[in-house]
């Protein structure tokens, strides 16, 4: 007998065949949960993720970005991965403005900001009064420390998303493995990575929960259950809505409209008259109805605040055409598993930079062949049209069009679409995306046997045209974006695998594959950070505090950003550092003709600069301000009384207070004098 063929190697052999087989029939098989046990076994497997990364506090803050700039040597803070320092919204003004609120007791209104800062418009931030029963992800820094409460706020709105995904998928597919798997690839895309935040979540997450709810409300008997559901779509929307950010708000509407109403016209989703459906989908319009007046009353109660951010040149008066497809790189947006190629150095002609130019692996688009065959086939059979596909579908073609058609910006102004941009409209493509995917897949499953090939093979082409395209590009004029594509071809070809299995109707295998192409694409985007970097600990923190409390006053930050973030957290009054909106006090007495109103009445960072040769004020970008800093001058005689800066002061009316090594930085603490 051949060595090969010894009796001993076959058994291990068989048995571990055996094995996979089982593992595979568990996967691909029906689930013998019922749905709400599938329903509560996913929930309960993203409540045990939150509870630990809250318990050990981790999250995936860059604020690590300033750690060098206070200390020497490695950051402990830092787990895995590496701070995104193109992640400044984040690092440098919302995550030092929450440690400010927890210095300053959480207050409504920060004295951070000359004038004030209403905490409850802009910037997410933690505070105490009643609309923060809006802001669930808030709630941690009423009772835990401030780490785990960073933690707390930052999964959050993630967890919701993932879970409202799984659920959704779970009512269509009934595979809860399946269902899990392909959640966690839709959290993990490039788009949610780069502009991870409350915003990011809240609005997709609504849209998804309000589908789900219409799909419940439409099959169940039970009052109760529709009047819950209707409840949890109101809370959700309120919540979404007091974000006051548009540009992700608006683009989640039309995918939900398009499926909610798609569903309800259907005639098979279920088959009941339309006295009954009016019926049991009251509650979602009560529940709209609802939330819109909350949103009524957090606007009228900060009327004030809301004007003066409308009042600006940006974005309170920033309305975006239609057509304008230049300011969107066809690159990232259809890079799909090129989008890992977000983190190289240079990104000149992929994107502008990795946020502006991060997108979605956009698996229900492949699968449109397979949609216009479901609903054709639907139609011929004499079974009506299938208005979810259509209605879906049809959400998806108008945010194209406002990519790409110009010409309808009356139309655009109408439905709201001018307010957001271009490339924050690609939130709304990969939440239709994600819709698309399920429903097409739970149509393709109702048609054991029917479904043509040529469906299969127009979508793996579509995976495969689409990636060579963008190989062909990347390859010959961005080689720095493809060096850091770690194992693209193997991670094309699962993808291409996993259409071809979704465009049968199958589940399992390719859900496995899409969440590994996902990670792999996404997942390494933000670093896992344990704590966030408590600027108030470092020895420029005490010595600041110790300066202000002694005699308190107003300062400013010249050159550096750890000033500026130094400045925010422990909660000081600074001149320096993000403006919601322009301080009148501070503007009027730097600009009184308002020669300069344009560069300064926007959403901002002012900075302040004593270069001798710089213009008193100047738009130096988009959303920064730079001001000339005059120690003599008037503006800082009256207003100022501190200076903090990483380079030395030589100017005739700053007196030294302090000099305080910080690592590889020394920072200089300067008391104005009065003008010779």
């Amino acid at each position: 007998m051949a060595e090969d063929d010894a009796p001993s190697d076959r058994v291990p052999r068989r048995r571990v065949s055996l094995a996979l087989s089982r593992v595979y029939l568990a996967l691909t098989s029906s689930s013998r949960l019922s749905l709400a046990q599938q329903v509560r076994l996913g929930l309960a497997g993203y409540a045990l993720i939150l509870v630990v990364l809250v318990a050990f506090g981790i999250s995936g803050t860059s604020s690590g970005v300033l750690y060098h700039q206070f200390y020497a040597g490695s950051d402990p803070h830092l787990l895995l991965g590496s701070p995104r320092p193109i992640r400044s919204d984040e690092w440098l003004v919302v995550s030092p403005l929450t440690v400010s609120q927890v210095q300053q007791g959480l207050p409504r209104t920060s004295g951070v900001f000359p004038g004030g800062l209403d905490t409850s418009i802009v910037w997410d931030l933690p505070y105490r009064e009643w609309s923060v029963l809006l802001r669930p992800h808030m709630w941690g820094f009423f009772f835990l420390p401030l780490d785990n409460a960073f933690a707390f706020k930052w999964w959050l709105p993630f967890v919701v998303l993932a879970g409202s995904v799984y659920v959704f998928l779970c009512l269509l597919w009934r595979r809860p493995f399946a269902s899990f798997a392909v959640a966690g690839a839709f959290v993990a895309s490039p788009f949610f990575q780069w502009w991870f935040g409350a915003g990011s979540f809240w609005a997709p997450a609504c849209a998804v929960w309000a589908s789900v709810a219409t799909i419940v409300m439409l099959r169940s008997d039970r009052a109760w259950v529709r009047w819950a559901l209707g409840g949890s779509v109101a809370y959700l929307v309120a919540v979404a809505a007091v974000g006051l950010y548009p540009p992700f708000l608006i683009p989640c509407i039309f995918p939900a409209l398009g499926f909610c109403l798609g569903w309800l016209f259907t005639r098979s989703e279920p088959a009941l008259p339309w006295s009954a459906r009016l019926r049991r989908i009251l509650p979602l319009g009560v529940g709209g109805a609802v939330a819109t007046a909350t949103l009524f009353v957090f606007m009228k109660t900060r009327a004030s605040s809301v004007d003066a951010v409308m009042s600006t040149v940006y974005p309170g008066h920033r309305l975006y055409p239609t057509g304008v497809s230049g300011a969107v790189a066809w690159r990232s947006l259809y890079a799909g598993v090129f989008g890992m190629g977000l983190r190289a150095p240079d990104l000149s002609g992929f994107a502008v930079n990795a946020s502006e130019g991060s997108s979605f692996i956009f698996l229900g688009l492949y699968l449109l062949p397979s949609a216009a065959w479901l609903v054709w086939s639907r139609w011929r059979r004499g079974h009506g049209v299938d208005w979810t596909l259509v209605g879906t579908t049809a959400s998806l073609a108008l945010l194209f069009a406002f990519i790409y058609v110009p010409g309808w910006d009356a139309v655009a102004h109408l439905l709201y679409l001018d307010r957001t941009t271009a490339p924050r409209i690609v939130i709304g493509l990969g939440l239709n995306s994600i819709l698309l995917l399920g429903l097409i897949v739970s149509r393709l499953r109702e048609e054991p046997g029917r479904i043509p090939l040529w469906t299969t093979i127009a979508a793996v082409v579509a995976v495969l045209v689409q990636h060579a395209a963008i190989y062909y590009t990347i390859s010959r004029h961005m080689p720095t974006v493809l060096a850091v594509c770690i194992g693209w071809p193997l991670l094309i070809a699962a993808l291409a695998v996993a259409i071809g299995y979704f465009s049968r109707g199958r589940m399992a295998i390719p859900g496995v594959l899409v969440a590994i192409v996902g990670i792999a694409v996404g997942g390494w985007v933000n670093p896992f950070y344990r704590g966030v970097l408590d600027l108030r600990e470092t020895p420029i923190g005490h010595e600041i505090e110790s300066v202000n409390d002694a005699s308190p006053g107003a300062w400013v930050a010249v050159s550096g950003i750890g000033t500026t973030a130094v400045l925010r957290e422990t909660g000081v009054v600074a001149y320096s550092g993000v403006q919601a909106w322009p301080s009148t006090v501070m503007w009027n007495e730097l600009d009184p003709d308002g020669s300069d109103v344009t560069a300064w009445n926007r959403y901002a960072h002012v900075n302040w600069t004593t270069d001798p040769a710089a213009p008193d004020i100047a738009l130096v970008a988009g959303d920064v301000v730079q001001v000339r800093f005059d120690s003599c001058g008037s503006f800082a005689q009256h207003y100022l009384h501190y200076v903090l800066s990483d380079t030395p002061v030589g100017q005739a009316c700053v007196r030294p207070v302090a000099t305080v090594p910080e690592g590889a930085t020394t920072y200089y603490v300067y008391e104005l004098v009065p003008s010779p």
